[in-house]
């Protein structure tokens, strides 16, 4: 049985990965998830890997997973007192979630689904193909829980039912859902977000569409954004814990902290970045396609946990993203240069923005 000793230079969480024997990937950014190596993971049942990104002092909150099921195969019954979102990467399967002593749900899923088994449900993983493997990547909490609580009985061994979470009603996994204030769509599973409605989001960069998803009553949530050709999107930061996947695309990222020269992380379909806390971040499209791009993170709107409302204030009314009349004029001379490598031209130069 696992049992985290005091700090000797491995947090708690640090240790427990240490005890499961599992890799974990520590860096800003992963170029595909698709290609990164998996081992047996006993206690799952099946193949995975940890992946957690960011500065190494913003490594304490957030981090993620990719498991990999073998055909034919089913990962082993879970129930955890962290949360964790579930993006299909590849193939298609089904879940079953329960309560002890209650009638389980199933659901199936394929590649681009996207779910939350509520908070210490039972559940279970199973591959619907006899030839091809599964894979998936989550988003969980877990390094905050095992670092706060240090006590593997009481996080994964935990009778208590969240029953404001998971009612075992029948339709609870339907896929139904209900669009909501602030470009919200809230479900408890998603089939396939590749079809989900995107709204006007142009506070962020010109052409954005985006919707938030809110899933099985979570802390963490995600969004889901589009950007044309050509364009790229305003620098902002925020606190740390917000995982971004490429799902369509190619470009690049800069992040920096304030008052220090910005890093460039180069980016395409199955990559994962994090920004870390409080770094400015800027995404650009350097393809002759949109760039589609779903992030992962630790907060949403239905239970805030403060201060996201500041990424979409300007920093010059004290918020925490740059307007592109207030950005070095050096990132935008870059862009153009880089865009003219692939015969593309630069489509969102705003009326007022200043050139030197």
């Amino acid at each position: 049985m696992f049992e985290a000793k005091p700090y000797t230079g491995k947090t708690a969480f640090e240790q427990w990965v240490e005890y499961e024997g599992v890799p974990m990937i520590r860096d800003f950014i992963v170029s595909d998830l698709n290609s990164i190596e998996v081992k047996p993971w006993d206690r799952l049942g099946a193949s995975g890997s940890w992946v957690v990104l960011g500065a190494p002092e913003d490594q304490l909150s957030m981090g993620s997973y990719v498991c990999e099921v073998g055909p034919g195969k089913s990962t082993k019954p879970q129930k955890h007192l962290y949360e964790e979102i579930v993006y299909v990467l590849r193939g298609s399967g089904a879940t079953t979630v329960w309560n002890e002593g209650e009638k389980p749900l199933t659901f199936e899923w394929k590649r681009g689904s996207l779910f939350s088994p509520p908070i210490n449900t039972w559940h279970q993983h199973f591959n619907g193909s006899g030839v091809e493997p599964v894979r998936y990547v989550a988003l969980t909490n877990a390094p905050a829980v095992f670092n706060m609580f240090h006590s593997y009985e009481f996080i994964m061994n935990n009778p208590f039912r969240f029953k404001e979470r998971f009612d075992g009603n029948s339709e609870y996994f339907s896929g139904k859902g209900a669009s909501r204030p602030g470009l919200v769509w809230e479900s408890n599973f998603i089939p396939d977000i590749v079809n989900l409605d995107l709204h006007e989001f142009s506070v962020k960069g010109p052409g954005l569409r985006q919707v938030e998803m809110e899933l099985s009553s979570d802390t963490l949530s995600s969004h889901l954004n589009d950007s044309p050709v050509g364009v790229y999107k305003k620098a902002h930061r925020h606190g740390p814990g917000a995982y971004i996947i490429v799902l369509a695309g190619r470009g690049y990222t800069l992040m920096w902290r304030e008052g220090e020269k910005w890093a460039r992380f180069d980016w395409g379909p199955g990559s994962m970045m994090s920004p870390p806390n409080r770094w400015f971040h800027q995404h650009f499209n350097l393809g002759k396609e949109h760039i589609r791009q779903l992030a992962l993170k630790g907060w949403g709107q239905k239970y805030p946990i403060g201060g996201w409302e500041q990424m979409f204030k300007s920093t010059e009314a004290g918020g925490d993203m740059i307007e592109f009349e207030d950005e070095d004029p050096a990132i935008r001379a870059k862009y153009v240069e880089e865009l003219k490598k692939e015969g593309l031209e630069l489509k969102n130069l705003p009326i007022n923005y200043r050139k030197g």
